[in-house]
């Protein structure tokens, strides 16, 4: 990969320490090859990291980009636990732990409307509570592994703010909106072992649960879910506003 002198502002980004210059990070990010494949390769990372803990054995794929082609050489586990500990910090992750049971293929769509259902009935405060896309996506931005999208408003929504979460074993970016007086939530992670999601590039799927309706997407490596209560349709033309 060839060098650009703005990749470590990219650790910055994913490691959190962005401040406010998340925003312009993530815009060199999507301009630059260089720094688009980089922060591609941590995610690469991090998903493979979560694989790991969960056999509690590195695979072949994870030493090989820990250590390179290994000749008739074993690597110990001591050795082993310090490259991945030295990912982790690449990455951002900070902590290498055993994933809970199934993090790795965890479905998307149950999760995201669970946690939704949860929101509303305990009427939970936001992180940061704003109706400025300038304030809330850099407040955002600055705190997960990945590079947001270019739009997180969908057409027809009133922003309310923003929160994160840990769902399916890692790190989300949940924006809160208004849409016709029902409250609609907006969930952004890494797609890396998720399911409950279509290909990239194809019409959202629907799912429902507790009550609540979802449309549910990829896009640039990443899972999107908006969900509420609204109709199945309405959802999907809010996702829709939202896609490419």
């Amino acid at each position: 990969m060839s060098e650009c002198e703005r990749m470590i502002d990219v650790d910055a980004l994913i490691d959190g320490e962005a401040g406010e210059e998340a925003a312009d990070i993530e815009r060199h990010i999507r301009s630059c090859e260089t720094c688009l494949a980089y922060a591609v390769d941590i995610r690469r990372n991090d998903a493979l990291l979560r694989l790991a803990g969960e056999a509690n054995e590195p695979g072949d794929e994870l030493e090989q980009r820990l250590f390179g082609p290994q000749r008739n050489v074993q690597p110990s586990r001591r050795m082993v636990f310090a490259g991945l500990g030295a990912v982790a910090c690449l990455g951002g992750i900070g902590f290498f732990m055993r994933s809970p049971s199934g993090a790795g293929k965890a479905n998307f769509r149950d999760a995201v409307l669970g946690d939704f259902a949860t929101y509303i009935a305990a009427d939970k405060p936001l992180d940061i509570a704003a109706s400025e896309a300038a304030r809330v996506v850099p407040w955002i931005a600055a705190r997960v592994p990945f590079v947001l999208p270019e739009r997180v408003a969908p057409d027809g929504a009133t922003l309310l703010g923003g929160r994160l979460c840990w769902l399916v074993g890692r790190r989300l970016a949940a924006f809160n909106f208004e849409v016709e007086q029902a409250p609609v939530g907006l969930y952004i992670a890494g797609a890396d072992g998720l399911t409950g999601l279509p290909e990239e590039g194809v019409f959202p799927v629907q799912g429902a649960r507790d009550g609540l309706q979802g449309a549910f997407w990829r896009e640039r490596g990443l899972a999107l879910g908006i969900v509420g209560a609204l109709p199945a349709s309405r959802l999907s033309a809010l996702a829709k506003t939202l896609q490419g």
